[in-house]
């Protein structure tokens, strides 16, 4: 296989990944967006697409810890478009709520 050809591949796995998201297929999600995660996190390549997707998923899918950890990821990572500022507070949306039902669980006002 070419290189390009393999790159096409791969882009095409990762945006299969992205519409199970939006069709709110958040299990099947996480396994296919799951490697492509792994893969950023150990090359160091940042992708906020990628995280931010891959986060939502989590959370809809009670992964919890797992959503904090790729969540903190995200925070550290720079928004180089509007689109990437937009998944960004989306997450301080989610990340918010989640703080509000876990002080709400242990009686705490807010």
């Amino acid at each position: 296989m070419e290189k390009t050809e393999k790159l096409k591949a791969f882009a095409k796995e990762m945006k299969e990944g992205f519409q199970l998201v939006k069709e709110k297929k958040d299990h099947e999600a996480l396994k296919k967006l799951q490697p492509f995660v792994e893969l950023m996190r150990r090359s160091g390549a940042p992708h906020i697409r990628l995280f931010a997707t891959y986060s939502i998923a989590q959370i809809r899918t009670g992964e919890l810890e797992g959503f904090l950890e790729t969540y903190a990821e995200v925070k550290e990572m720079e928004a180089k478009s509007d689109e990437e500022l937009k998944l960004k507070e989306q997450l301080d949306g989610f990340f918010n709520d989640l703080m509000n039902e876990l002080q709400k669980e242990d009686g705490q006002p807010q």
